[in-house]
């Protein structure tokens, strides 16, 4: 079933119309919208009790309805309550005619119905009377305050109409137009629609969480555990039953478990029941700055396996520096004059801070700088500090002495600062290193040794650092995520690489360079690059920057070596990207924006990356873990930052 289906599946809308107009026009602008929304007729109190009645036979997730009948059922009911809005031309309508003949009006209602009427007013430059109603009791009075005012028309909302109907007052409703009506409806689908997109989210969570190979557990920010899977349930040797919309405490799981969860390390090694466990926390902050918990539970022999994995395809890939500042494009005139600053800082052994957005050509510029250095004959070591968790970052960095930690491989290991000796490593979204892995980054930097994990003895480096971050490291120290004295101690020399977006004569440039790479690689036989696609590659924003250029590059390779039709699919690509960019002309126009991410879709990523590092950074066996499709698996690691290098 798709998410679509879900959706109206699950859209149950009510409209409450105070009046029979209201009535009669929400049913004609229904008619017209492809929602399922029962309208039924009520005023105030009876509004209400319409209401209620309703809610007791069918499913409802949302109310609507306007003015003080709006006001009622947000204090008597718990599902949320949409208004329809008086809007200032609604009240525009009304007011004009009398205003023309200069009759004395008052206006009279709810604080939103005031407030449009003072700015009708000023618009207008008449003198209208306003009495604000705040409950319902007051409108007989109010009422006689406006007659006693001296107002010839009274206008406002249905109660105060019928009350100066009832004293013989001439009076008129302010009507709500259908453009107010469809405005109501589409908020509450919008309301709707994030929250069938959270259940699905969740429902997918869970899904995952259960395929996966390690024991996971969420907890909301409320701080109740609202999933754990079976591999949990067995590590714990504790039924979901137990534990599900529970607090953890000493009478439901480990004590070792709940001090890691309440501990500032993100990670620690523990034993339940005579076998050693890693347990790692990872805190999702939330919209509202609340934060939910992931809890990863794997196995110590798994971890050693999974370390061994991964240090081989780290030094097998990282040794050795490809690019040098040959290999950079650089056409425009600002581009060209960072070019010529970072192959001047290339000469020195200071410390490199490379900033700039994903895929902007940080990790090109460290290799260039490296082959460009007097160091260019030893070591280039990357490591992405986002791809790993954080205890096996830390001993991939510094190393560990031989016992350690359980499962610690005989004779310790070097770690890659030793590697690096007499070379460079290239440490890419640095920001992502705990406050633990900083504190010993900071040392190495100042004293220029290193200490393994777990030991006692010294070892010299000599290692030139480049540093890497996707972010503003600087408001990373502001709010406490990122140690200062590190933050200066790497930011001794510092570039910033443009996006693409802002070095537009590059563009097509670096296009080219990339068809020529493919065809060669390939043996395609793209050549000419027809204006029109010249044109929209111009104007197109490249949110992935050289990345996503060098992918679209590869794309049109490819399509244009399964078909002749050329026209087609040069309007095909044209289309795809004017529909999803922003044009170079509107600075200001936002892209096609996808659904803001709350805690939930941020732990699904987690799972998602963790079960991709727990499966060698392959991306078809996690999805047959998972049970996902390997789009699904490659959009969310692209978007977490987690994707392989290799992949």
């Amino acid at each position: 079933m798709s998410i679509l289906v879900v959706y109206f599946l699950f859209m149950n809308i009510l409209l409450i119309a105070p009046y029979a107009d209201l009535m009669d026009q929400a049913t004609q602008v229904v008619a017209s919208l492809p929602y399922e929304v029962k309208i039924v007729e009520g005023n105030l109190h009876t509004g209400l009790r319409a209401a209620q009645q309703v809610l007791s036979e069918q499913s409802i997730q949302v109310v609507i309805s306007r003015g003080g009948t709006a006001t009622l059922l947000k204090k008597h009911l718990s599902l949320p309550v949409f208004e329809i809005e008086v809007s200032g031309y609604d009240l525009l309508r009304v007011i004009y005619p009398h205003a023309l003949r200069k009759a004395k009006i008052a206006v009279i209602g709810y604080e939103n119905v005031i407030n449009g009427a003072r700015s009708i007013a000023r618009i207008l430059g008449i003198d209208l009377g306003f009495f604000l109603i705040t409950k319902r009791i007051q409108t007989v009075s109010v009422v006689e305050q406006a007659h006693v005012w001296g107002a010839e028309v009274i206008v406002g909302d249905t109660i105060s109409v019928n009350t100066a109907r009832e004293l013989g007052i001439v009076s008129e409703l302010v009507p709500s137009g259908p453009e107010a009506i469809h405005s109501a409806i589409e908020s509450a689908v919008g309301l709707l629609e994030r929250m069938n997109q959270e259940l699905v989210r969740s429902k997918r969570l869970n899904l995952m969480m259960e395929q996966s190979d390690m024991g996971i557990l969420y907890i909301a920010s409320d701080g109740l555990v609202q999933l754990v899977n079976s591999k949990a349930e067995r590590m714990l040797n504790r039924e979901k039953s137990y534990l599900i919309g529970q607090e953890l405490t000493d009478e439901n799981a480990p004590v070792q478990l709940i001090e890691v969860i309440a501990g500032d390390r993100g990670s620690k090694l523990i034993s339940l029941d005579g076998k050693d466990y890693m347990v790692e926390v990872k805190r999702i902050r939330d919209r509202e700055n609340m934060r939910s918990v992931l809890v990863f539970i794997q196995s110590s022999s798994r971890i050693k396996d999974l370390e061994g994995m991964l240090r081989k395809e780290m030094v097998s890939r990282g040794l050795i520096a490809q690019y040098d500042f040959d290999s950079i494009t650089a056409i425009d005139h600002s581009f060209r004059q960072i070019v010529e600053k970072a192959r001047t800082f290339s000469m020195t052994n200071a410390t490199i801070l490379l900033l700039g957005e994903t895929g902007s050509g940080k990790e090109m510029f460290a290799q260039s700088i490296h082959n460009a250095s007097k160091r260019s004959q030893g070591p280039f070591v990357a490591v992405n500090c986002a791809a790993l968790p954080d205890t096996l970052l830390e001993s991939e960095l510094f190393g560990y002495a031989e016992g350690a930690f359980t499962g610690a491989q005989k004779g310790g290991k070097p770690g890659l600062f030793e590697l690096a000796h007499k070379g460079t490593i290239f440490l890419d979204e640095v920001n992502d290193m705990n406050q633990n892995v900083q504190a010993r980054m900071l040392r190495v930097l100042q004293e220029k040794q290193v200490m393994r994990l777990g030991g006692n003895r010294v070892y010299d480096v000599d290692v030139r650092v480049i540093a890497a971050c996707n972010k503003d490291l600087f408001g990373e120290t502001e709010n406490g995520q990122f140690r200062k004295d590190l933050y200066y101690r790497l930011k001794v020399l510092d570039i910033t690489l443009p996006p693409l977006r802002e070095r537009p004569d590059d563009v097509l440039p670096l296009f080219e360079s990339f068809i020529l790479y493919f065809n060669k690689k390939y043996g395609y036989h793209v050549k000419a690059i027809p204006p029109a696609l010249q044109q929209a590659l111009l104007l197109y924003s490249w949110p992935g920057n050289v990345r996503q250029l060098r992918n679209f590059a590869e794309k049109v390779c490819v399509l244009f070596s399964l078909s002749d039709d050329v026209d087609t699919i040069i309007a095909d690509l044209v289309q795809d990207l004017n529909a999803h960019g922003v044009d170079r002309r509107d600075p200001m126009k936002p892209s096609r924006a996808s659904f803001d991410e709350h805690s939930v879709k941020r732990a699904e990523m987690e799972v998602i990356r963790s079960c991709y590092l727990a499966n060698n950074q392959n991306i078809s066996r996690t999805a047959r873990t998972l049970g996902l499709d390997r789009s699904t698996v490659r959009k969310n690691l692209e978007e977490s930052g987690g994707l392989s290098r290799s992949h």
